[in-house]
């Protein structure tokens, strides 16, 4: 019970302060929630990994002479594998994201104009 009374008063400010954050208006705001969610969750498990990864060295080097190092051993190959595919997948989604990222601004000198006609004479030249 105490623990729980820990994590709620440490996550209550997150609570009060997700009723005054932006509300989702259109499909930008929601498109940029999501990611946030995202990357925030990549980061989570970055840090689990790595804390896995840790924790089963320090396990791995404290039972030296013992013959159950070989489960901690594989603990550790493990740890090192998710790691990896984690940091693959983020660096593939991020590739791919810069790759086809498009500008909202378009450069008005490439877009082909209409002459303005009321400048134009009868004999098709310009006064």
């Amino acid at each position: 019970m105490k623990k729980f009374i820990a994590v709620l008063t440490t996550l209550a400010p997150s609570f009060a302060l997700a009723q005054t954050a932006g509300q989702i208006t259109d499909a930008d705001t929601l498109v940029a929630k999501l990611v946030g969610i995202g990357n925030t969750l990549t980061q989570l498990l970055v840090a689990f990994a790595v804390i896995w990864i840790i924790y089963n060295v320090v396990r791995y080097i404290v039972k030296a002479d013992s013959d159950d190092r070989k489960p901690i051993g594989n603990a550790i190959l493990w740890g090192i594998v998710g790691l990896f595919v984690i940091l693959s997948i983020w660096g593939l989604v991020n590739i791919l994201r810069n790759t086809f990222t498009t500008t909202d601004s378009i450069d008005k000198t490439e877009i082909p104009q209409i002459p303005d006609l009321s400048t134009v004479d009868n004999a098709g030249t310009s006064n």
